[in-house]
C-alpha cells in the first residue's frame, strides 16, 4: 500500500470501531519497501539539508498529520552507554495519551514491555499502577504493537540493529479523555511526572545544547 493510500483510508476509518482494519491498513503500508526512501527524497527536496517541519525528532519523520491522527517513521539504534538509551528513551516505563498502533518495518526492532494498567483512572502522583500480566512484544518487520490511550503500560529495550519502525498515533477526544494523564515512572514503577512529551523535549533540548556547543556559528 503506498502512504497515499494509506491516508485516504485512515482518514476515513471509524477510529473507534475498525481497529482490526486499522492495523491492517498500518502492516500493508510497512510492505511498502520504497517509502524510507520516498520519505527521504521528498525531504530533499522539500528542505533540503535542513530538519524542516517533517521531522519530529533527530531520529523521526512526520508522515502525515491531522487533528485525528499522526504518522511517524522512527529510526532505532543500539545503546549501551546510559546517555544513548536516555536520547531513545529505552528503559522508561511510560503510559500514552493516545491510541497506539506500531509496525516494525526494518531491523530486528526494539523490545516492548506491555502490562494493562489494571487502574488507570486512579493513577497519579501518590498512586502506583497495578499491573496485569506482561506481553513481550519484538518489533520485527510485520509484527504489530497495539497500545490502548491511558490503559497500557510499556517500557522499550534497544534493537540489536538499526532499526525502522512505523508508528500510527490516534488522537483521544476530550470528552473522552476527561481527567485522565499520561505518567511516566521510575524502576519502582511510582509515578514521577505526566507527560512523556516533556521528557523527550528535555533530552534532545540538551542533545541540540551540546552540538550548538561544538559547533558555533562562524
Amino acid at each position: 500500500m503506498s502512504l497515499h493510500a494509506f491516508i485516504e483510508r485512515i482518514e476515513t476509518r471509524d477510529l473507534e470501531r475498525e481497529r482490526e482494519a486499522i492495523a491492517a491498513d498500518l502492516q500493508a503500508l510497512a510492505q511498502d519497501r520504497g517509502l524510507l526512501g520516498q520519505c527521504m527524497h521528498q525531504h530533499i527536496q522539500q528542505y533540503a539539508f535542513s530538519r524542516g517541519e517533517q521531522v519530529y525528532n533527530p531520529y523521526g519523520f512526520a508522515l502525515h498529520a491531522s487533528a485525528r491522527v499522526s504518522l511517524r517513521m522512527s529510526c532505532w539504534l543500539p545503546a549501551q552507554a546510559q546517555a544513548e538509551r536516555q536520547t531513545f528513551i529505552y528503559g522508561l516505563p511510560h503510559t500514552h495519551d493516545f491510541e497506539l498502533f506500531a509496525v516494525g518495518y526494518q531491523g530486528s526492532g526494539y523490545l516492548t514491555v506491555k502490562y494493562p494498567l489494571l487502574n488507570g483512572g486512579q493513577v497519579d502522583e501518590r498512586t502506583q499502577p497495578v499491573l496485569g500480566e506482561p506481553e513481550h512484544i519484538r518489533l520485527s518487520p510485520g509484527t504489530l504493537l497495539h497500545m490502548r490511550a491511558f490503559e497500557d503500560l510499556h517500557y522499550q529495550l534497544p534493537p540489536d540493529e538499526f532499526s525502522i519502525s512505523l508508528a500510527l498515533m490516534i488522537a483521544v477526544p476530550p470528552d473522552v479523555r476527561g481527567t485522565r494523564q499520561e505518567w511516566c515512572f521510575d524502576d519502582r514503577l511510582q509515578p514521577t511526572y505526566s507527560g512523556l512529551g516533556s521528557q523527550e523535549q528535555q533530552i534532545h533540548q540538551r542533545i541540540e545544547a551540546l552540538w550548538q556547543a561544538h559547533h558555533p556559528v562562524m
